[in-house]
């Protein structure tokens, strides 16, 4: 899915890039007084183009990340959470406090 994303994002971008140039050229054929003012658009266009074409990429990417990590840890976090309040709770019935209360009532 990211491969077919890259590909259309760097198509996208280079089909961007050859319509400015053209634009360009023409400028520069018809209307030489405006060649400052087309270049300035089109460096900004191009610039916003490549600065959205990269954080939509690594959206995507970061995407693939989470959706890895989520398999990977899969529910087991709250197991581990549950098993180790439950474990604690055992430990509070026998011993009666918890060690930083018993610390803090010597004091």
């Amino acid at each position: 899915m990211t491969d077919k994303f890259k590909l259309a994002i760097i198509l996208g971008y280079f089909g961007l890039a050859f319509f400015a140039t053209c634009a360009v050229v023409l400028i520069m054929i018809f209307r030489p007084d405006a060649t400052a003012t087309i270049i300035q658009f089109v460096g900004t266009v191009l610039g916003i183009a490549s600065t959205g074409a990269v954080t939509f990429y690594m959206l995507g990417k970061q995407a693939n990340q989470i959706a890895a990590v989520h398999t990977q840890v899969n529910g087991n976090l709250s197991k581990v959470t549950a098993e180790r309040d439950s474990l604690q709770a055992q430990l509070l019935s026998v011993v009666g406090t918890s060690p930083a209360q018993q610390g803090a009532s010597e004091v």
